[in-house]
């Protein structure tokens, strides 16, 4: 019987530090793990290349792109797949050259796709004095599991069908929330929002939060133009959608993608 010790890999798209754009953590100094991949489809994707769908059958990025100096786009490569150990290598440079940061950002894409990887993952992020920042899309609780209790932070999106034009995911955001909570996990809920947005997804999301962890805060994120998703919401649309969600749970907010106002990565 082979005991070899299983040395998990893992596709990256990019690395780079930055400031935090979206949510309450908004400014905090991070490290972004960009993971390759995703099962999901949305329309206003702003990391189309992480898409699995969208690049050809079997693909998988032969490199992937640090920036070294953060803002100066001095790009370095390296190759794909990353073990364990040159993450954290990377992190740990990143976190003693250019740092301190506050958190490592678990970014994609959608990095629970890589679960096994970021279960490893977890206690040495730790070891290096920052905290987890996991943003996904919410739905992969499975998955999941493999993270807990090591994670610390859960950036989860609730995936609206009118705005993503693709199928909904109400049980698995429901099922996903409720397991961070149960693991005392810190938690906020965000879905981004179009002028297409149908008011009946934001009732469904309004009533998953509401029923697993009412105090949860629940951001909704105007869509940010970028290629084929050019509808952003009005502002009188963001006021009554939030007026109408403020009717079910008691902590909504409307925050834009700040990180693109000042040309940030």
């Amino acid at each position: 019987m082979d005991k070899t010790t299983h040395i998990p890999e893992a596709l990256i798209s990019e690395v780079f530090s930055s400031v935090q754009g979206e949510g309450p953590y908004l400014g905090a100094r991070q490290i972004f793990l960009r993971f390759y991949g995703c099962h999901r489809r949305c329309v206003y994707c702003d990391s189309p290349e992480t898409v699995t769908a969208w690049q050809p059958a079997g693909f998988r990025p032969p490199s992937f792109r640090v920036e070294w100096t953060p803002g100066h786009r001095d790009f370095k490569e390296m190759k794909n797949p990353f073990t364990l150990q040159k993450t954290v290598d990377l992190l740990r440079d990143l976190n003693e050259r250019v740092g301190p940061h506050h958190s490592v950002a678990l970014t994609g894409g959608e990095p629970l796709l890589h679960a096994e990887f970021l279960g490893a993952l977890l206690p040495e992020i730790k070891a290096l004095g920052m905290k987890s920042y996991l943003e996904t899309s919410g739905d992969l609780y499975t998955q999941l599991e493999l993270l807990l209790p090591g994670l610390d932070i859960a950036a989860m999106d609730i995936k609206l069908p009118s705005v993503t034009k693709n199928e909904a995911a109400w049980g698995g955001h429901q099922r996903f929330l409720a397991r961070c909570v149960e693991a005392g996990v810190e938690v906020f809920a965000k879905a981004i929002v179009s002028a297409d947005t149908d008011l009946s997804d934001l009732d469904t999301a309004c009533a998953i939060l509401r029923d697993v962890a009412p105090e949860t805060l629940f951001i909704l994120q105007p869509m940010t133009p970028f290629g084929e998703a050019q509808n952003p919401p009005r502002p009188e649309q963001l006021l009554d959608w939030q007026a109408r969600c403020l009717a079910f749970i008691p902590n909504v907010r409307v925050i834009p993608q700040t990180h693109k106002f000042i040309n940030q990565l």
